[in-house]
């Protein structure tokens, strides 16, 4: 829970991604593999399992041929380019200001001790860890007792 809070703060992103030259629609690949956010308004429905959307761009000839190949093997719905342009297809994304004291803080003292300085979230994560480490601990208990 706190990598993912930290990783959406943008606090631990490398430098070259706020910078990145690959933030538009003219890529060097033949194919884009990306998370598809806002599948919602463009596929409704289309997420029933709720594990996530796929976006997949086709660059070249060649890349929409390799794709035909293996679209037969997933469920693929073709949508309009304009409908799946995510952010970080129009500009770098923002890199958190804090950033190079995280980086320097965690060279210095390592994992926890950044965790805590910039991973806090708030009195319910902490509430929502002791729960949880509660409900083990008294798994362990009445497991004990069934013995």
């Amino acid at each position: 829970m706190t990598f993912t809070y930290l990783f959406y703060k943008h606090i631990m992103f490398r430098h070259s991604c706020g910078v990145c030259h690959f933030t538009n629609l003219q890529r060097p690949s033949d194919i884009t593999l990306a998370d598809f956010w806002g599948w919602e308004e463009a596929v409704p429905g289309f997420n029933d399992d709720d594990k996530g959307v796929s976006l997949v761009l086709c660059n070249t000839e060649k890349g929409r041929r390799l794709f035909d190949l293996i679209t037969p093997k997933m469920n693929v719905v073709r949508v309009p380019l304009e409908k799946c342009i995510q952010p970080n297809l129009k500009h770098p994304s923002e890199i958190n200001v804090n950033r190079m004291d995280f980086e320097k803080d965690y060279a210095k003292h390592g994992i926890c001790h950044v965790m805590n300085k910039y991973g806090y979230i708030g009195w319910r994560y902490n509430l929502n860890l002791i729960k949880s480490l509660l409900k083990r601990k008294f798994r362990n208990i009445i497991y004990s007792w069934k013995k």
